[in-house]
């Protein structure tokens, strides 16, 4: 495995311009990493304990876990195997129209040798801690995703 991963943005002087940026190379073909981001059982295998993904533009969706509850979210584009965004709730058990979210984006392209470059960025954060607290989510559920996929 070849993990690769952009520096952790420097805070900016606002916090809603604040994004954060990660980049993955993985010995998993991009068909299977897809699946690992869109479907609910590979989603379950990795990030949270249970899912429902309405996967074409407008659909919506949750993620939930055990500890945390529900979070709702909505898919904003679709490129089969190439690109996913959605946004999701920064609130556990909010409609996603009624609190802050921030747009996650998935790019997935062929990588030189075989395997994956898969690229995340989030953006839209309100607060510069929220931000932070999701930097040490993505850290830990990127972990999972490669040693779902690689494991």
């Amino acid at each position: 495995m070849t993990t690769t991963k952009s520096p952790t943005p420097a805070a900016t002087a606002s916090a809603i311009d604040a994004v954060i940026e990660r980049r993955l190379t993985l010995d998993a073909p991009p068909e299977r990493v897809w699946r690992a981001l869109t479907e609910p059982e590979g989603i379950a295998a990795w990030f949270s304990d249970r899912a429902a993904v309405d996967l074409r533009p407008g659909g919506d969706g949750w993620f939930e876990w055990d500890e945390h509850g529900r979070i709702a979210m909505r898919v904003e584009e679709v490129a089969e195997e190439e690109r996913l965004v959605w946004r999701w709730a920064r609130r556990r058990d909010t409609p996603l129209d009624e609190g802050p979210s921030t747009r996650v984006e998935w790019r997935l392209s062929p990588a030189p040798g075989g395997g994956t470059v898969l690229e995340l960025t989030e953006s839209g954060f309100q607060r510069e801690e929220d931000r932070q607290e999701n930097v040490g989510g993505w850290q830990h559920e990127l972990a999972e995703l490669v040693a779902h996929l690689e494991g």
